[in-house]
């Protein structure tokens, strides 16, 4: 095993706590909240997918990740990890934020590609 490629393609995943009275999860690369006031999704170009960790599904794909998901021929089940978004070609230009607000069982995570060109 070719430990210094493992090293190269390490995804970043952060766990994020928020309270339920602070405003919506922001880009870490253009500072645009994720969300509205409904905590309807509201994407930036940066947002490279959004994953329930509960229910195990996308709520949100970017045509990029759909792309890299085809053509890896990977199947997601269980939670979505670092690993698994690294063997999608991420390196460390993705950011993983797993997400859990006060009060609520759920947990999403949020990656940003901060490899992005925003014109």
């Amino acid at each position: 095993m070719n430990l210094a490629s493992g090293f190269l393609n390490r995804v970043s995943y952060a766990s994020v706590y928020k309270a339920a009275s602070v405003s919506a999860l922001c880009c870490p690369a253009c500072g645009e909240p994720q969300e509205d006031e409904l905590q309807a999704l509201q994407p930036c170009a940066h947002l490279a997918c959004v994953y329930d960790q509960e229910a195990q599904e996308f709520t949100y794909k970017s045509e990029d990740f759909k792309q890299r998901i085809t053509l890896s021929g990977e199947v997601f089940s269980g939670e979505l990890s670092s690993k698994m978004l690294s063997r999608l070609g991420y390196a460390d230009e993705l950011l993983a934020l797993d997400l859990t607000r006060a009060g609520c069982w759920s947990r999403q995570l949020f990656a940003f590609n901060f490899n992005v060109n925003v014109d």
